[in-house]
């Protein structure tokens, strides 16, 4: 997910009136505030925001159940292998198509994390982290789908 730093550093290329109030109202805080990546959104919209929305396209679509099983929280042990794997698969996909900012986006989508989870459970068999980090990347995308203006604030 986008760290506080990166949005600092996000506004910072932006380099407007704006961008440097958010700087500083959000320096030294660690929440990421919401409002800041919605700014940086609409001056640069953010690969991440690009990606989640793809993928729900897809589903949408009828091509994928990656979305799906993300936002429903699915915890059929296989439903959350297969979900992770295919999502690990399309964060791949996208990234090559990228020509600026694929670092960012492979942070941003939490791929190094999905990899060390699958890779966990091929190790322990252990379910619970792959199932809490469904849980984790369910909150990115509803906050950026909030960002990107798909949803309301709860």
């Amino acid at each position: 997910m986008i760290t506080n730093n990166d949005c600092i550093l996000l506004l910072a290329e932006l380099n407007d009136d704006k961008a440097n109030e958010f700087i500083t109202n959000i320096a030294g805080k660690q929440q990421v505030s919401l409002e800041a990546l919605k700014y940086i959104n609409s001056k640069k919209p953010l690969e991440i925001i690009n990606f989640y929305e793809h993928i729900r396209k897809n589903y949408n679509k009828k091509k994928s159940t990656i979305y799906i099983n993300i936002v429903k929280e699915v915890e059929d042990p296989k439903e959350v292998l297969t979900t992770l794997s295919a999502l690990q698969t399309q964060i791949i996909l996208y990234a090559n198509k990228l020509e600026d900012n694929r670092t960012l986006f492979l942070k941003h989508s939490r791929a190094l994390e999905i990899s060390k989870v699958l890779g966990n459970y091929f190790n322990s068999y252990d379910i619970t982290k792959a199932i809490s980090l469904l849980k984790l990347i369910k909150a990115d995308i509803l906050a950026l789908e909030y960002v990107n203006g798909r949803r309301e604030e709860k």
